[in-house]
């Protein structure tokens, strides 16, 4: 049996919220979800379609940051808002104290501010020394008030631009419509030309979410607390922002699993898991430990249902797995031997169920 470790994703793997689209709803007043939509989008095309310079994945929640300072969002509101709205994925607290009782060790890498992903990790059983994620103290800085008129303008006129709405052969400006283009222009001169001149700018400079490079750097920060290797480790994602980390863990002989992920994670993954449940993660995990990534891509060559899979653990985990799994709703794909449409199809499709539309179509 092998010494492994378990990296996973918070919002996702863990928990069904997109904490910073949700602060943007219920903070930021008429219109917060479609302002949060189209600087996600933004997102996904400066990271994924120009791959702008010095930019990652996932710092959607650096760039939405002056608006919630000019709504009055503190870090007491972001910390009891968070604690109140956690929604686990199902049966996630009963699968990782199963796994904890394993005594390997696990770590949360999260582009979620801390307080929220925290509050999730705490809940779980995790150390907070495991727990990488983005550092917010809002309140440390100071918004003028001609400043916070001028961000609820800005506000305005990005819930007003054009929908955001990226191809999905899209590789430069030029190849999106020309509406599309238009809002793109928009939000470059709001977000690179505007803002950074404002005193509030500094904000950017100050916060570095934890996505894209940045997760791929947190895991090897975890391997260094740990002494194991990318062989050794699962990584567990679900969006563009583990996209790096996936990159990594495969390259080195570990093992890259989408939970319920978009095409980005999906596109990247090794194993591929559509699940109303967290206990398939914990099956994963478990063979994983007895059989390596080899182990794991010998048993799991189709989608698969629970009953096949619970029959192949070793005894001493079968009877608990087999309950747990016993009737649920989940497949497991390996990458290689499976039809792609059909599992990213049967991803998305889970992913939608359990954390809505809204939440589902972000990157």
């Amino acid at each position: 049996m092998r010494a492994i470790q378990l990296d996973t994703d918070c919002e996702g793997p863990l928990a069904l919220n997109d904490n910073a689209f949700e602060l943007c709803r219920d903070f930021l007043g008429p219109d917060g979800d479609r302002f949060f939509q189209q600087v996600s989008r933004y997102d996904d095309y400066l990271a994924g379609v120009v791959k702008k310079s010095g930019y990652k994945a996932g710092d959607t929640l650096k760039l939405i940051l002056p608006f919630l300072k000019a709504h009055g969002v503190t870090n007491k509101m972001i910390l009891e808002y968070s604690l109140k709205t956690i929604m686990l994925v199902p049966d996630a607290e009963a699968a990782y104290r199963f796994l904890h009782g394993f005594k390997f060790p696990i770590f949360e890498i999260s582009t979620s501010y801390r307080q929220f992903a925290e509050a999730v990790g705490i809940k779980l059983g995790f150390d907070p020394d495991h727990i990488f994620c983005t550092e917010l103290d809002l309140d440390q800085f100071k918004l003028r008030s001609i400043e916070a008129e001028e961000l609820h303008r800005l506000y305005w006129e990005i819930v007003a631009a054009p929908e955001i709405e990226l191809p999905g052969n899209a590789a430069s400006l030029a190849d999106l419509p020309n509406l599309v283009q238009e809002a793109i222009r928009i939000l470059d001169y709001i977000f690179w030309e505007k803002l950074p001149a404002m005193e509030i700018g500094a904000i950017y400079q100050e916060v570095n979410p934890i996505g894209g490079s940045e997760k791929a750097k947190a895991m090897s920060y975890s391997l260094e607390k740990t002494g194991l290797s990318r062989a050794d480790t699962i990584y567990v994602g679900d969006s563009i922002t583990d996209v790096e980390a996936f990159e990594a863990v495969r390259a080195h002989g570990g093992l890259a699993v989408s939970f319920n992920g978009n095409e980005y994670a999906v596109n990247s993954a090794e194993i591929i898991v559509a699940s109303g449940t967290a206990w398939p993660i914990a099956l994963l995990a478990i063979i994983f430990r007895h059989a390596g990534r080899q182990g794991v891509k010998e048993k799991i060559r189709t989608g698969v249902c629970s009953c096949d899979l619970s029959r192949m653990i070793y005894p001493q985990e079968q009877k608990i797995l087999e309950d747990a799994l016993g009737g649920s709703q989940f497949i497991i794909y390996d990458s290689v031997t499976c039809d792609p449409g059909e599992a990213l199809a049967k991803s998305k499709e889970m992913r939608a169920k359990l954390r809505g539309e809204a939440v589902a179509a972000l990157g």
